[in-house]
């Protein structure tokens, strides 16, 4: 019996594996924290420290992205650092974008397990304020990358306009403004076809209930759904403002009516390794998606589903089936043994 049972857990996590590896892959965003040379301590041109660099890296083999979303990087070379450094740690991403926005320092990048296969970001979107134009700071980065020779999606990786004041305009209407110029990129995705996968990520430096997250989001057909992630504790933030103590919710990912459908429900998590203030002030969020799908057909996708439909979800199928033949195998055993 104990050779069985032992027969028994190999079988299950080797077809659990398979299944999970052949259909499954994961999607994160990840704010570092000024992964970049700048003044630290009255020293000029200092890049982040190790310590925290290392942090990061934690943070990331503990998620293992497929596909991963990063805002205020550096130069393209602190992008190849961060790149190395995963790689050190069984993280290969052989395809990245990175892009130049208003922002001279900051920008968003993107690094991927799979190819990219068209660009589409916008480096020069502007918009009027007071009169006077002014650009996306950190752009809008747009790629589509082919998980398989059937699946590929857009994945768009941004950083809104911060908190922060500025003396030439007012930063709430910038943020406003830059989230209004994502959701015009969206639409004009979405009104060439409607069945476009689409997966928008990044800092929006704005909690949910307000008119740039609302504005992002839309409405009607084209609505996006902003998933819900929660830590090993149950909370929604994923950022702490130093500076005043403050708790918020303000990275997210968002994902296309068709994009749903292939979210495996309960997948998303907000990260909260033991040290993970030591490597950025925010967590990074993440989630699953399937290849084959696994949402409602209508495209439906409550926040809060009690079970997912199996008939929908194959993997859970696939273990099931395998569980079933062991057991029937065992009773098989057993019903021999019983006659001799």
């Amino acid at each position: 019996m104990k050779r069985f049972t032992i027969l028994l857990v190999a079988v299950l996590v080797v077809v659990t594996a398979r299944a999970q590896s052949n259909d499954a892959f994961t999607v994160a965003t990840y704010n570092l924290e000024n992964w970049l040379l700048m003044v630290r301590h009255n020293v000029t041109n200092a890049p982040k420290p190790a310590a925290e660099r290392d942090a990061v890296v934690n943070v990331l083999a503990g998620i293992r992205p497929d596909v991963l979303g990063v805002e205020e990087m550096g130069t393209t070379n602190e992008l190849a650092d961060l790149t190395s450094r995963l790689q050190a740690r069984g993280l290969d991403f052989p395809h990245h974008e990175w892009i130049q926005g208003g922002d001279p320092n900051r920008h968003v990048a993107l690094l991927s397990r799979f190819p990219i296969v068209e660009r589409c970001s916008e480096t020069n979107a502007t918009y009027r304020l007071n009169g006077a134009p002014h650009t996306v700071e950190r752009g809008i980065l747009d790629v589509v990358v082919r998980v398989s020779d059937e699946f590929s999606f857009h994945a768009i990786v941004v950083h809104l306009k911060s908190k922060r004041e500025v003396t030439h305009a007012n930063q709430a209407q910038m943020r406003w403004e830059e989230a209004r110029l994502l959701r015009r990129h969206v639409n004009n995705l979405l009104e060439r076809d409607p069945q476009t996968k689409i997966v928008v990520m990044g800092d929006f430096n704005d909690t949910p209930e307000t008119e740039p997250i609302h504005a992002v989001i839309g409405d009607g057909a084209t609505r996006l759904f902003a998933l819900h992630p929660r830590d090993s504790k149950g909370y929604d933030t994923t950022h702490l403002w130093r500076w005043h103590r403050q708790y918020s919710r303000i990275d997210y990912l968002m994902l296309s009516p068709a994009m749903t459908k292939h979210f495996i429900k309960h997948s998303e998590r907000i990260a909260d390794p033991k040290g993970w203030l030591d490597a950025s002030d925010h967590r990074a969020v993440s989630a699953k998606f399937s290849l084959t799908g696994n949402a409602n057909s209508d495209g439906t996708l409550p926040e809060h589903c009690p079970t997912c439909p199996l008939e929908k979800n194959p993997q859970i199928l696939l273990i099931l089936v395998a569980f079933g033949v062991v057991l029937f195998l065992a009773w098989l055993i057993a019903r021999r043994r019983s006659r001799k």
